[in-house]
């Protein structure tokens, strides 16, 4: 007995002309779509192909039971071992048609290409691409959606999972690449790019490292009241003033003297090291020749060691109170031992300041570094 399969390739067996519906997907005139949030478990799409086909034998439609076997493979030979096998034992064929719900495992159909071979009564019929409906193909890797959606969701792409119990996801990213991203978010026009929210637990919650990146810059503002004298039996006098910051005159006589101020930052920020790249000195003179005539930056590296951050001395720096009532800024770029570590963060400031009188004070009103995390 010989047969034809008549999809232009000559096979000896029995002829099956396939229709493929996909999870059922049948077309119907167009309706009005449910609200998402509708959408129960119970009224899910199960993980079933829904095959059918028409059987002849020497030309003629068959009627009866036949017994077949569906494998899937994922090349267009359809050879070696299959993804999965399914078997149906005594499918009913009326006329030649018969349809068959097959149970598949989801995760064969993640994008790549899925052949079918059929095997009807022992003999095995073509090697045929599983084709999917047009709008699957919106699921498929590098897959593009775009639109414009203005209504509730407001989403492109909305996926809920209504699960209440267990660590359930609505949407779940992963990626192999060192350097890639498991979920990306872009926006334009002074959009968000992610937008987390949670009426009731944590909305955004870092796991594994915990590490977190920002290329957005921090600020640390410090009180000029930290103001403190460098050593002990020096004769400046201290008095703090009520806006936040320190005056500070020279006991007797006239010359130059060192303060410090310490400094608190954190470092590191939630995993990331802290990058000082900037220093700001907010202060004033009462006159023109009361000075800051050296600024000095260090980090500690032990008890008695330090790194050298900023190192300028024999400056020259005025700010006439007279004039500049408001006071004056100065600014410096930091480039050198201006990473906080886990093991080397303590910072401190030295200021030397040059007095024109014992009665000539010099207002230090606060210092500003900038931090970068990135």
């Amino acid at each position: 007995m010989k047969t034809k399969v008549l999809l232009g390739v000559s096979i000896a067996g029995m002829l099956v002309v396939l229709l493929w519906f996909v999870n059922n997907a049948v077309a119907q005139p167009a309706q009005e779509a449910p609200e998402l949030h509708d959408v129960s478990v119970a009224g899910s799409v199960s993980s079933k192909i829904s095959y059918q086909g028409v059987l002849r034998e020497n030309g003629q439609p068959v009627n009866g039971h036949r017994d077949m076997v569906f494998r899937f493979y994922d090349n267009g030979s359809c050879s070696g071992s299959p993804l999965q096998e399914v078997t149906r034992n005594n499918v009913p064929v009326d006329e030649g048609r018969f349809n068959v719900d097959l149970s598949v495992d989801p995760s064969h159909f993640n994008g790549r290409g899925v052949w079918l071979r059929v095997r009807v009564e022992g003999t095995n019929l073509g090697c045929e691409e599983i084709l999917p409906v047009p709008y699957a193909l919106s699921l498929r890797p590098g897959a593009h959606i775009a639109g414009s959606v203005t209504a509730s969701p407001y989403a492109a792409l909305h996926v809920w999972n209504t699960a209440t119990t267990g660590s359930a996801y609505g949407v779940k990213g992963g990626t192999d690449s060192p350097s890639g991203r498991a979920v990306y978010g872009d926006a334009l026009n002074g959009g968000t790019g992610v937008y987390a929210k949670s009426d009731t637990g944590v909305a955004i919650k870092a796991a594994g490292t915990g590490v977190i990146q920002s290329s957005a810059k921090s600020y640390v503002w410090i009180s000029g009241n930290g103001v403190r004298k460098f050593h002990q039996n020096d004769p400046t006098v201290i008095d703090m003033d009520t806006t936040g910051g320190a005056k500070v005159f020279l006991g007797t006589g006239s010359g130059r003297y060192n303060v410090m101020l310490p400094i608190t930052v954190p470092g590191p920020l939630y995993g990331q090291d802290v990058t000082i790249t900037d220093l700001d000195i907010y202060w004033k003179g009462n006159l023109e020749a009361d000075k800051i005539t050296a600024v000095l930056l260090r980090r500690q590296t032990g008890v008695g060691s330090y790194a050298t951050i900023l190192h300028e001395v024999g400056a020259d720096h005025t700010c006439d109170g007279r004039v500049h009532t408001e006071g004056c800024t100065l600014h410096y770029d930091l480039t050198s031992n201006n990473v906080l570590t886990v093991d080397s963060g303590i910072l401190y400031i030295t200021l030397e300041l040059s007095f024109s009188a014992d009665f000539s004070p010099i207002w230090i009103g606060g210092v500003r570094l900038t931090l970068e995390h990135d």
